[in-house]
């Protein structure tokens, strides 16, 4: 665990703190902390992959399940 001091937009942390329902500051930071380490991990999981895309239709995809 890590303490830091930091200047951080009082409006932007009260709307995420309402929007996500958090008790804490803190569970607002490292939620969104989280969040963006997903979405970085999802870019690079996507850019990496693209290529093996499969371009199947819906009807394709779910036979496909069977």
């Amino acid at each position: 665990m890590t303490k830091i001091t930091t200047y951080i937009d009082e409006q932007l942390l009260n709307r995420a703190l309402r929007a996500s329902r958090a008790k804490t500051k803190r569970e607002v930071l490292e939620s969104g902390l989280r969040t963006l380490l997903a979405e970085i991990q999802r870019h690079t999981f996507i850019r990496e992959f693209d290529h093996l895309r499969l371009r199947l239709s819906p009807e394709e995809l779910a036979e496909s399940r069977r």
